[in-house]
């Protein structure tokens, strides 16, 4: 909150804040919104940016900072790829509730190892040292599905996920499977969009929306793009994603009868 109180006193916009920290605006309204913590140098470098030079103030403001925060596992590794995906990581783990839709990917949250490895194996530029590191930081991320304080998910995926082989047809058949062992309605549902439906409030593209409870009470639409991600924060900007999710939901199979799809084209792959 004093954060926020500086900079609005200072003037200074939310994309100039988060240049200066070489972060993003959704960190800057996270960290404002008390959903986050920021490191020594980061305040340090905000402080300076608003202008601020009582050195008992600003010394008060970093004990209150060191004391209160609690550092995520992904601020303790040295092997996370990138600034953009630390970002991801912290916002599904402090989110009380997770929406995604997948087009053509299941989930990573959801993924094996071997299915993970595929995935990562795809990408031309990636070598196999990177793509080990991938895989064991997307095992890490999985962690979150068993925390006692889980966010509740739910997922949607589109039937062409379900039928891409990625790895071949024995890491599909396990793939499929461990969905249908970790679908637990409504803790964590999953259901499926048939090639049946036809066209859909999906087609244009996957997306995630993390939820937040009162007093922070805010929802941040995510997107993953090839050489960026994008974070949509503004209520006007996030009504067309909303909407798109609650469509999703309703024209998806039911949670049941998505996992006796899954199932059977687990079964199928095992037969190939």
């Amino acid at each position: 909150m004093e954060l926020r109180r500086l900079r609005d006193k200072a003037n200074v916009p939310q994309a100039v804040a988060a240049e200066t920290i070489d972060g993003s605006e959704t960190k800057i309204s996270r960290v404002e919104a008390g959903k986050t913590g920021v490191n020594r140098l980061e305040l340090v470098a905000l402080l300076d940016l608003y202008g601020v030079k009582d050195e008992k103030f600003r010394n008060d403001l970093i004990e209150l900072s060191r004391n209160s925060r609690k550092r995520g596992w992904w601020q303790q590794r040295r092997d996370i790829p990138t600034p953009k995906l630390m970002e991801l990581i912290e916002l599904e783990s402090t989110a009380s509730q997770i929406f995604e839709y997948k087009a053509m990917l299941v989930p990573g949250l959801f993924q094996t190892e071997d299915y993970a490895r595929a995935v990562m194996s795809g990408f031309p530029s990636t070598d196999d040292e990177s793509v080990e590191s991938w895989v064991q930081v997307r095992m890490e991320r999985q962690k979150l599905l068993t925390r006692d304080d889980a966010p509740r998910i739910f997922c949607i995926l589109d039937e062409a996920a379900l039928h891409r082989q990625i790895g071949g047809p024995k890491v599909m058949a396990a793939q499929l499977r461990k969905l249908v062992e970790i679908n637990n309605p409504p803790h964590l549902s999953i259901q499926v969009l048939p090639f049946t439906l036809g066209a859909h409030a999906g087609t244009d593209g996957s997306f995630q929306i993390f939820s937040y409870p009162a007093p922070v009470a805010m929802d941040i639409v995510f997107m993953e793009q090839k050489a960026s991600r994008v974070f949509v924060e503004e209520e006007a900007d996030q009504e067309p994603y909303l909407t798109a999710a609650e469509h999703l939901r309703t024209q998806a199979l039911s949670s049941p009868d998505s996992m006796r799809l899954i199932s059977a084209l687990a079964a199928e792959f095992d037969r190939t």
